[in-house]
């Protein structure tokens, strides 16, 4: 079983179900709307897949982004100048797919609070994306992987991934929370993404469509309370590929959290070591360190 459009970095399961509909695929957490009233129509519609021992390859790109997953019986033409590549090996793989995403696409826009979410993105003319499949991986785990036999085989040799390696940062971070490697040598989470292009605007009947349009399944809703006979076009387009959904990663803003989440630490770490009542403030473990010494401490110079 593929994958569907592997994400760059695991979301976590919660975040993100069939029918949500989202303003950024990779950041479910920003802004959204999930139909409560849609939700069993929407439902009716999926088909559930389950694997168990599910194994799979991944390739990473040097940025740390999962770039392609090529399954467990892969081509070796595929890989063989991957560099960097990753097996895993999951408890359990489920699917849940939408067999009429544009069944599900309307019954989610039908809903009156829907369009009215809708018709502010329109007003802003902010494109958005509508969640039409997720592939989840429970207890996956990760490791670095190389071929054998400098390419004459598909034989893979396997070892435990280094600790400053470019990889997306919830299988590599301790704290992470969808489990990291250094703390529970597995994680769970969504890993891939039927995901697809929506836009919206605010028209009139008489209004021709544009060039642009075409390719698009289009509902139309009228506005109410508008004078001019206002209308609301919401159009719904093709999948995004795995390619682009890695190039919509904000690797700044990784980055920045990255190092944030690297100074808190440090700072919990600096806390924990002044509190110790096995240290003095003038040991080493404490120079430079600021706050000052616990109050407990003071007495011990």
């Amino acid at each position: 079983m593929v994958l569907h459009g592997l994400l760059p970095k695991p979301l976590p399961s919660n975040d993100v179900v069939v029918g949500q509909l989202l303003t950024h695929p990779l950041h479910p957490e920003r802004d959204g709307f999930y139909s409560r009233q849609a939700n069993e129509a929407v439902d009716e519609l999926n088909d559930y897949h389950i694997q168990l021992r599910y194994k799979d390859v991944f390739s990473v790109d040097n940025e740390g982004r999962f770039m392609s997953s090529y399954g467990s019986k892969f081509e070796l033409g595929r890989i063989y100048r991957q560099p960097n590549l990753l097996t895993v090996t999951a408890e359990q793989m489920i699917q849940r797919t939408s067999q009429q995403p544009r069944e599900a696409f309307q019954i989610v826009c039908n809903d009156p609070e829907a369009q009215q979410w809708i018709y502010k993105l329109a007003q802003e003319q902010q494109d958005f994306y509508i969640v039409v499949g997720v592939t989840e991986l429970h207890r996956a785990v990760f490791k670095r992987a190389k071929l054998r036999d400098a390419g004459a085989s598909r034989n893979l040799r396997e070892a435990p991934i280094e600790k400053d390696a470019r990889v997306p940062r919830a299988i590599s971070r301790r704290n992470s929370t969808l489990g990291g490697l250094g703390t529970d040598p597995s994680i769970s989470g969504v890993f891939g993404l039927d995901v697809r292009r929506c836009v919206a605007r605010i028209s009139t009947p008489a209004e021709p469509h544009r060039l642009e349009d075409i390719g698009y399944h289009w509902l139309y809703y009228d506005v109410p309370g508008s004078s001019s006979k206002e209308q609301l076009i919401v159009g719904l387009g093709d999948a995004l590929k795995a390619n682009e959904l890695r190039l919509m990663l904000d690797l700044t803003e990784e980055t920045v959290q990255g190092n944030l989440d690297a100074i808190s630490q440090l700072s919990l770490d600096a806390l924990s070591a002044a509190a110790s009542p096995l240290l003095k403030p003038s040991s080493p473990a404490l120079r430079g360190r600021s706050p000052s010494p616990h109050p407990q401490l003071k007495g011990l110079a």
